[in-house]
């Protein structure tokens, strides 16, 4: 795992495990355009193992097959497996493009948010890819909420 979190890859069939597991701050390789044969070597040339629900796929030595359904299952299934709560750092990663998020001044922000979000908020990050704004809305909140429900607190919330 890199030193500021988990390295994984994740198939097509799993896109909502994918973001989850970004908005959580790990380094996900999620592209659907991929088949699985074509996503297993990316995952393991970029030295990640990859997560699916491909059978196929199921008996390589790099590949976590998920049985489970439901996301939240999926979720735990994956943070158990990688241990995962020693090492995220939510919210610190786009969850559309993957690449890391940095703080940005609120005053290069003027005119380009909503003013009730400019007003209302002191801190914003910026995707280094996309450039997405983020700020930490009640939507923030829900999404640190579902991840402590599921164990995946902020380190701050589990004393690290």
């Amino acid at each position: 795992m890199a030193e500021n979190g988990a390295r994984l890859a994740v198939d097509r069939m799993l896109g909502r495990l994918a973001r989850w597991l970004r908005l959580a701050g790990a380094d996900v390789l999620y592209d659907p355009a991929l088949d699985g044969a074509a996503l297993l070597e990316r995952a393991r040339f970029e030295h990640r193992p990859l997560i699916t629900r491909d059978k196929r796929l199921r008996t390589a030595p790099d590949v976590f097959y998920l049985a489970e359904q439901g996301f939240r299952d999926q979720l735990r299934a994956v943070a158990e497996r990688f241990r995962l709560a020693l090492v995220l750092r939510p919210l610190t990663r786009c969850p559309r493009c993957n690449q890391p998020l940095s703080e940005v001044g609120r005053a290069a922000l003027l005119g380009r948010l909503p003013p009730f979000v400019w007003a209302a908020h002191e801190r914003f990050a910026r995707c280094s890819g996309c450039g997405k704004i983020f700020w930490q809305g009640t939507h923030a909140e829900r999404i640190l909420q579902e991840l402590k429900a599921l164990g995946l607190a902020p380190r701050s919330e589990r004393g690290g």
